[in-house]
């Protein structure tokens, strides 16, 4: 056993430096700064190996992505082919992310899939970028890429290729994250080879086997530790307008260290971007039971076996085409997460241990018209998480952008960032470059909104929710006043 820790040691440094790569070459600021992205190993049937990723949202995603892919090319892949997929209907989540794998032959059997998933910076939809507050159609957020390939053999697919940059208002990021993407596949492989070739095939495959294993087991130890026998139902209101909302109802039970949940009672939202795939929903639930301890480990298929659900179908936790999803991590993550804490912690949880924490955004671009209209995105500060300081867990560990890069490179001004007398971030950035248009984000919860928006044209101030192809024009202001969860003030 201690010789296949050592070795997995050796697979999971593979799969960090994989991600690793991704951030240093990708170009679309949501990768290099957002690091909205995760890169993964799995197996051939596929069971995830390892993973490392920078936010919760893509636990199970990149194995139930793969696994549509395999459904989709289980006889039809070959040595140096790349297969991709970005579709919430087939193993997917939001709209705009794209997961793409490069299947490992060795031997002359597939034995490995190297895989990133990473949002693009456009894939089409209504407006660009991936921020749509009033989307009740997938289409309107972006194209459903359904499974396909970009190599075959190791040729790239022009028309492929063609088809996917000409669905972009941003051809020149996306096309240079996806060969960001693919080098570094390219890249992990040949480490894969050079690894089997020093240690062996089934020496590797036993450490992976052996540390699946043993991660379930400590998974399941760590469940019934902390929080033993659980059986309890939490319910809220989800809102989805400001005179709207959706029951989100789940049971959380624990079962010699099985986490699972029972969604009966949940309502539907098929007109909003509110849907959450049923992989989303299982992911945020492990990340709420395990969130102590999940940052020292390599996230593997022993943590996924860990979680099971059911959900009524057509619901806000398994939707179905051509239901929208795009909010589904900027909201619906946040009131599962608390949920399903608060039943682990038998309805009392302390707010020192939340992980939620929902915030405003704004998504500018120029005109709609524009061929070439990369969106920018806006979020000059966070959220204070409930423990007092930092973003909360399900912010991510995305990096905010300096006032030197904002101004330089999207024409921003950061007038000034603080915190405020109300223990809050407030921050303020000017237009100082031509006129754009903006899509403006106010989450709201019971006790209204989660954060203020405010437009300030020529001294006269527009407080905003959630609005789209708001115009900001040159010298335009925006405020942002970002909640904080450690009084659970209001927005």
């Amino acid at each position: 056993m201690i010789r296949s820790q050592i070795l997995y040691s050796r697979i999971a440094a593979i799969a960090r430096e994989l991600a690793e790569t991704v951030g240093r070459t990708a170009r679309s600021p949501g990768l290099t700064e957002g690091r909205r992205y995760a890169a993964a190993l799995l197996t051939g049937e596929p069971k995830l190996v390892a993973q490392a990723q920078y936010d919760a949202s893509h636990v199970f995603l990149i194995r139930d992505s793969v696994a549509a892919l395999l459904d989709r090319f289980a006889f039809n892949l070959g040595e140096g082919d790349i297969v991709l997929v970005g579709d919430p209907y087939s193993g997917g989540s939001t709209p705009q992310a794209l997961t793409i794998a490069a299947p490992l032959f060795y031997e002359g059997e597939l034995v490995l899939f190297p895989a990133v998933r990473a949002e693009m910076a456009d894939l089409a939809g209504e407006f660009p970028g991936s921020l749509h507050p009033f989307a009740s159609e997938t289409w309107q957020e972006a194209v459903r890429f359904t499974p396909l390939k970009l190599y075959r053999h190791g040729l790239l697919q022009r028309d492929a290729l063609r088809f996917m940059l000409r669905n972009s208002r941003a051809e020149s990021q996306v096309r240079a994250d996806i060969e960001a993407i693919v080098s570094a596949l390219r890249a992990a492989s040949a480490s894969l080879v050079a690894l089997m070739d020093e240690k062996g095939r089934k020496a590797t495959e036993t450490a992976i086997a052996q540390t699946i294993v043993h991660s379930r087991a400590l998974g399941a130890a760590e469940i019934t530790e902390r929080f033993g026998a659980v059986d309890r139902t939490e319910r809220t209101r989800l809102p989805v307008s400001v005179d709207a909302s959706v029951d989100l109802v789940v049971r959380v039970t624990t079962s010699d260290g099985h986490l699972g949940l029972d969604f009966t009672g949940t309502g539907s939202n098929r007109a909003g971007p509110y849907n959450m795939t049923p992989g989303q929903a299982k992911g945020y639930a492990l990340v709420a039971a395990l969130a102590e301890s999940l940052d020292a480990t390599t996230l593997n298929d022993g943590h996924l076996q860990l979680v099971s659900m059911t959900a009524p179908k057509g619901s806000l936790v398994d939707p179905v085409l051509p239901a929208a999803t795009g909010l589904s991590d900027a909201v619906t993550a946040h009131h599962l997460v608390g949920l399903v804490r608060s039943a682990l912690h038998g309805g009392a949880a302390p707010d020192e241990t939340r992980l939620d924490g929902v915030q405003p955004a704004v998504l500018a671009f120029l005109p709609i018209g524009a061929e070439d209209n990369p969106p920018i995105s806006l979020d000059p500060g966070f959220s204070l998480s409930a423990q007092g300081w930092g973003p909360p867990v399900l912010a991510g560990r995305r990096l905010m952008p300096s006032a030197e890069v904002l101004e330089a490179r999207e024409h921003f001004n950061l007038v000034s960032r603080e915190i405020g007398a109300d223990g809050r971030i407030h921050a303020v950035i000017r237009n100082d470059g031509p006129t754009l248009e903006g899509n403006f984000f106010v989450p709201r919860d019971a006790g209204g909104p989660r954060g203020r928006l405010t437009l300030v044209v020529d001294g006269a101030r527009q407080v905003l929710e959630s609005a789209v192809l708001v115009v900001i024009p040159p010298g335009g202001l925006i405020e942002f006043i970002y909640p904080t969860y450690a009084e659970r003030a209001d927005g």
